[in-house]
């Protein structure tokens, strides 16, 4: 595994639990409305359906929460090993790339319509400065996973 997508692990495993955690939301709004049927109909009762969905929910909310347990060990084994990068700049630039997540450039937000600055604009670093200290950094860090892989 290269470092690149060593390090990227924490970010599919966060995408994995917002998903889990949507669906989970999406299945909880779709219960909304449904209520008991006290017509006595000779058929099983809304009752047994709207428990099951719960049920539904309450595995999607136990799933996310495995894998939001998983995600915080990662993201602490991934700050770890950025943590022994020897130089400032290389560790700052794998933070934000890796733990927050952050662009490379600089965007409007949709929501806020706030422009939210890329990684080498708050580093007030040239593009190509940030790229040679992000590739020196996985440089660094491919070497340290060479050294476990063979212990």
């Amino acid at each position: 595994m290269t470092a690149k997508e060593y390090l990227s692990q924490a970010y599919k495993l966060d995408r994995e639990a917002n998903m889990i955690i949507q669906k989970a939301d999406a299945m909880r709004k779709s219960l909304y409305g449904r209520g008991q049927n006290y017509e006595n109909t000779g058929h099983s009762s809304n009752a047994d359906g709207i428990a099951k969905a719960i049920e539904k929910v309450a595995d999607y909310e136990r799933k996310a929460d495995e894998i939001i347990d998983e995600l915080v060990n990662k993201r602490i084994e991934i700050e770890n090993i950025i943590s022994l990068v020897p130089d400032y700049d290389q560790r700052e630039v794998l933070e934000k790339r890796y733990l927050l997540y952050q662009s490379w450039d600089g965007y409007y937000d949709k929501m806020t319509g706030e422009y939210v600055k890329g990684i080498w604009e708050t580093m007030g670093k040239s593009r190509s400065r940030v790229f040679e200290y992000h590739q020196k950094g996985l440089d660094f860090i491919n070497s340290r996973l060479k050294k476990i892989e063979k212990d």
